[in-house]
């Protein structure tokens, strides 16, 4: 907890989510020790059967150039080998060269860039939306879209990208699951979307994760998207770095949060 309460200005996770990987009975929390203190730590997390999640990456900084990163991310990786299966992702700024170089050397490929955008919301209503409940209907809709395949199939769930597959969406649907989401139908089947609840310094956010659909009716997706948001502070998503995308999003109105994006990497067991 101390040497994590100054990065990203304050701002880490780490603290909220600390006390639930320790009782995490899947994947494995590492934590490097120097000098009798924590100066390093990895989570590796099941998300679904055979999809596993490299989150939690930190080295204390005011111990780096040690290779105390290099260290953490052998050590998970070999674990991960010999205990996993499927395949497992991470994501890292795209200025962080070093461990770009790290995931290579270890058998990681990049398999695309994510970018954070934020709307704000639009205070009409809209009848467009209707719950979805059918997961295997959702997974298969959903892994033949359009828009999935400009993202190599995989979509964010809540800071973290895996295959929407009928195992994924049940678990990311069932209560009390990290940010819980729930998969609404737009006109009638036409697309589809998952939405959780997250907050910004104590204000309501919607947060859209999966965006399934023809690219083509994406604009008018996503400005839809803005009026199911209405009495929230504002409206997150996740995109997928491609022209398709970008426009569409500009033409509905939101606007890109991120300075660097974030590179996608995934590594799949022998």
């Amino acid at each position: 907890m101390e040497f994590t309460k100054f990065i990203w200005d304050g701002h880490d996770y780490i603290h909220y989510v600390w006390e639930h990987w320790l009782k995490d009975p899947n994947g494995i929390l590492a934590v490097a020790e120097y000098g009798g203190h924590a100066i390093g730590m990895a989570k590796v997390t099941l998300l679904a059967p055979g999809q596993w999640w490299l989150e939690g990456f930190r080295v204390d900084p005011k111990h780096q150039g040690l290779k105390v990163g290099s260290h953490i991310h052998e050590y998970i990786d070999e674990w991960w080998m010999q205990n996993g299966d499927g395949v497992v992702r991470l994501m890292t700024n795209a200025r962080n060269i070093r461990v770009h170089h790290l995931c290579e050397r270890l058998g990681f490929q990049k398999i695309g860039e994510g970018v954070g955008f934020i709307a704000s919301p639009l205070e009409e209503a809209t009848d467009n939306f209707a719950l979805a409940t059918d997961l295997k209907e959702c997974a298969d809709f959903a892994l033949a879209s359009e828009s999935l395949s400009l993202a190599n199939g995989v979509a964010d769930f809540g800071w973290r990208v895996l295959q929407p597959n009928e195992s994924a969406l049940q678990k990311f649907t069932r209560p009390g699951a990290d940010f819980e989401h729930k998969l609404f139908w737009w006109r009638e089947k036409q697309a589809l979307i998952s939405t959780w609840d997250d907050d910004d310094d104590g204000e309501p956010v919607l947060g859209v994760g999966l965006v399934a659909c023809q690219v083509s009716d994406m604009p008018a997706l996503l400005t839809d998207v803005r009026r199911l948001a209405r009495g929230r502070k504002n409206v997150f998503h996740i995109a997928y770095s491609h022209p398709r995308n970008f426009a569409a999003l500009a033409e509905a109105g939101w606007t890109r949060e991120w300075e660097n994006s974030g590179f996608l990497f995934e590594k799949g067991h022998s």
